[in-house]
């Protein structure tokens, strides 16, 4: 019995320490619309966000955070907290959010070759 209780105990531990990078994108004018983003630790991923009308960003424990005005996460950059929060954020085309230090992935993109940037709401 004693047993299982430490296997458990040390299980929930690194569960809890692995715990993944979250990023919420609010709609600009309607607040029952908005999107979470996540990816897993130790990771870093840009998205394109050019087609959302976000009005407010805030990271859940999302790491390094970055926002763009570019679509591929590219050029000049705002940094926030990893439990931040920015309003006013209409100008944001691109985030970058996941661990520090390392290079992110995507965006994604499309047959053609261009950025893909997705129209979630």
């Amino acid at each position: 019995m004693y047993k299982s209780f430490v296997l458990l105990a040390a299980v929930c531990s690194s569960v809890a320490l692995a715990a993944d990078y979250r990023l919420e994108l609010h709609h600009n004018t309607d607040s029952r619309k908005w999107v979470s983003l996540f990816t897993q630790p130790g990771t870093r991923i840009c998205f394109c966000t050019k087609n959302v009308q976000t009005g407010w960003i805030k990271g859940n424990n999302g790491g390094d955070i970055k926002l763009f005005s570019s679509t591929d996460c590219r050029g000049e950059f705002q940094s926030i907290g990893s439990n931040s929060r920015v309003d006013n954020a209409q100008w944001v085309n691109s985030v970058s959010f996941g661990k520090s230090g390392i290079p992110s992935n995507g965006p994604s993109k499309d047959p053609s070759g261009r950025v893909y940037c997705p129209d979630w709401y």
